[in-house]
């Protein structure tokens, strides 16, 4: 193994690949502080051995890599001791666990004892323990296996270097260890001197997603129309596997529009795209339809403003920072019942290519104490893995109704309370700590905003409290137009008439309006025989005939009048 000169400073280093052949880079990527932190644990007692000697220095024992399930934590170490050409020696739960007493801590001395030796003459070695809380979950006494296996490994750990060749950097055992459940790790592993450094492993940004598809794709022949820089950024909260499950997709998508060889093109990584989706996100994320401004009539001033709080922090990010704008934490929309709300969240998650979590009260409401605050949190963690992504609440007060209040509207006691407290004690903790977290954004609708705690309104939690008002005559013309545009119209149908005539009318009565006109040519073609598919005047009639604004300008008053309080 090739050994840097000493005045060559720590973090330019780059191992000398002639006397392996093999470099780290070549099968992972998007890795960088993993890579530096394994290679700083092998190489560095080799480089520094004097000078560590004449410091005193004892070097790091352990790493322990944390992630999401499919970031490339058991690649990487695999990696670099193919590199290093360390002496490797993986354990898991599956092949430590034995049947009978004192086997499995035996496994463990045994691996120990081998891998010092191969230290003694010069080789670097690593121990890997992959999925480690399986192995070492916290001792309990009802779980006198797993005490003893945790016991025996910290004795191992600690035993490494102990030794005067410890100090001069001769004994070169690394332990390393991955998971995806960090807090269910025994503590007193997690200290220095056992695993002395974390490092975390999430989900891939955009230009590390970039790299691992181009890694991927190397060996493919692909058409100029392929833009994998594009690929990467409609792939948010995709890690690592997903990526190679994503070329592969693309790969096959070629081979089945034809027979013979082609190259790779845009449209199959699109169609990729389709089946495979982020796995960290699986059976959690709302399934999004493809929902754009344009097919939203009206309220120009809404959607203007939820651009400017949703699409901006992720298209214009280095112009928001350049000038010191902190993101909108949480938006909330407020207004009357078929106005729009959800429709308008949908519109704002598909137009900004964020992940969707929707979440409601028949949700979160559950028959076992705590269920619902762990589905809270579970999803705040989710949605930080995913980002940009937006967690949108429906029907907000059910979540986050004021404290104090009960379900008839009374003060007083009771479960129900008591639950409906602990669910907004978690929403407003999970949403203070969105502070340092990147490209999340919490969106909630509700038709009652006065039953919303006022801890949440305020900025720093809902930044933007924006009223969402039954359309205006213009707006109802608007939306006419959109719920009729795959509709035949009959010249003597005036969309600017039935607008006159429909004051009051909120987004969901203007197209149940709409179907029904269509309902009542189909009923008419029937009834007739005739294949006619206009849509005439007198449908339009029938169909205002029966039905009827359900506001009235008293109530729609009412729910201005909160937005003249905010």
């Amino acid at each position: 193994m090739g050994v840097e000169d000493k005045d060559q400073k720590p973090q330019n280093y780059e191992p000398n690949m002639d006397s392996v052949g093999f470099n780290a880079e070549s099968v992972v990527a998007g890795m960088v502080a993993p890579l530096q932190a394994l290679r700083e644990l092998l190489l560095w007692p080799v480089m520094y051995s004097k000078e560590a000697a004449s410091l005193g220095l004892r070097w790091p024992k352990g790493l322990l890599l944390y992630g999401p399930p499919g970031t490339g934590k058991t690649s990487v170490v695999h990696a670099v001791a193919r590199e290093c050409n360390a002496h490797f020696t993986s354990l898991s739960g599956a092949s430590v666990h034995k049947a009978f007493a004192g086997e499995s801590e035996k496994v463990l001395r045994e691996a120990f004892s081998k891998a010092a030796l191969e230290a003694a003459i010069g080789r670097p070695a690593i121990i890997f323990i992959d999925e480690i809380d399986t192995m070492c979950p916290p001792r309990d006494s009802r779980r006198q296996q797993e005490t003893r296996l945790v016991a025996q490994l910290l004795t191992l750990m600690d035993g490494i270097g102990s030794s005067k060749a410890g100090l001069a950097g001769t004994s070169r055992v690394v332990v390393v260890a991955a998971t995806n459940r960090v807090n269910s790790i025994d503590s007193a592993l997690r200290r220095p001197g056992r695993f002395d450094r974390e490092i975390a492993v999430p989900p891939p940004n955009a230009h590390e997603r970039h790299a691992i598809l181009r890694l991927h794709s190397r060996k493919f022949p692909l058409d100029t129309s392929v833009d994998l820089v594009a690929v990467a950024k409609m792939c948010n909260g995709y890690v690592g596997a997903d990526l190679q499950a994503l070329c592969r997709e693309a790969a096959m998508s070629a081979l089945s529009h034809n027979e013979g060889v082609r190259p790779v093109e845009m449209k199959d990584f699109e169609e990729a795209h389709k089946r495979v989706g982020a796995s960290i996100v699986r059976g959690s994320v709302a399934e999004v339809p493809e929902v754009s401004w344009d097919d939203i009539g009206g309220l120009h001033e809404v959607k203007k403003r939820l651009q400017q709080a949703v699409e901006w922090p992720i298209k214009h990010v280095d112009a928001l920072t350049r000038l010191g704008i902190r993101p909108a934490r949480g938006v909330l929309l407020h207004g009357p019942p078929g106005c729009s709300k959800t429709t308008l969240a949908k519109a704002a998650a598909h137009s900004s290519q964020a992940t969707l979590f929707s979440l409601s009260g028949a949700d979160l409401y559950s028959m076992y104490v705590g269920e619902g605050e762990a589905l809270l949190r579970d999803t705040f963690r989710q949605a930080r893995l995913a980002a940009p992504s937006i967690i949108f609440f429906d029907e907000a007060d059910a979540v986050a109704s004021r404290r104090g209040i009960g379900e008839n509207g009374s003060s007083g006691g009771g479960n129900d309370t008591s639950v409906g407290e602990k669910l907004l004690s978690t929403l407003l903790t999970e949403m203070d700590g969105l502070e340092l977290a990147q490209g999340v954004l919490v969106l909630a609708a509700t038709n009652r905003p006065q039953a919303i705690d006022a801890a949440l309104m305020r900025p720093g939690r809902f930044d933007s409290v924006l009223y969402v008002p039954p359309p205006d005559k213009e707006s109802r013309l608007e939306i006419l137009r959109v719920h009729t545009r795959s509709n035949a119209l009959a010249d003597d149908v005036d969309l600017n008439g039935v607008a006159d005539d429909t004051e009051c009318f909120t987004g969901a009565e203007l197209a149940g309006l709409c179907r029904e006109a269509v309902m009542a040519a189909l009923r008419e073609s029937l009834a007739n025989n005739t294949d006619s598919n206009m849509v005439c005047k007198r449908h339009f009639d029938s169909a205002r005939n029966g039905t009827s604004a359900s506001l009235s300008p008293l109530q729609i008053a009412s729910y201005a009048n909160f937005k003249a309080k905010k």
